[in-house]
């Protein structure tokens, strides 16, 4: 399963992604809502996880929004520190909110609820 992490801040963006290719997923990084925009018109992706406050004039809010309008089949996570993130996930129509201070207990929890990876790749991770 593909997934595109839409984080501004590297160091967060790669131990994310570190998270996510342990529990099998095949994780694309961006910076910023212009490149995944431009991912997301090229490549089908099973989850979009993306950063409420992104550089660059679109925040991940639009992103989501943008990306379900394109692909109503996405599952979408916004996420970030800001306490009202959830109430700002559910109106983008985001399918889940997640806070960095939560952990990656729960960031886990909420990728393996919306996208499961398939048995093929838990079985291949195992290895």
């Amino acid at each position: 399963m593909r997934v595109l992490l839409v984080e501004d801040e590297h160091e967060q963006a790669v131990l994310f992604a570190q998270v996510l290719e342990i529990l099998g997923y095949t994780v694309d990084i961006v910076g910023n809502a212009e490149e995944a925009q431009s991912r997301l018109t090229v490549q089908s992706y099973a989850l979009l996880l993306a950063d409420w406050d992104l550089r660059g004039a679109m925040l991940g809010d639009a992103l989501i929004d943008w990306a379900l309008a394109r692909d109503a089949g996405i599952k979408t996570v916004l996420f970030s520190n800001h306490p009202q993130v959830a109430e700002v996930a559910a109106q983008c129509g985001a399918h889940a909110a997640f806070r960095k201070i939560d952990g990656i207990g729960r960031l886990r929890q909420l990728v393996t609820e919306l996208a499961p990876p398939s048995l093929m790749t838990i079985a291949r991770s195992a290895r």
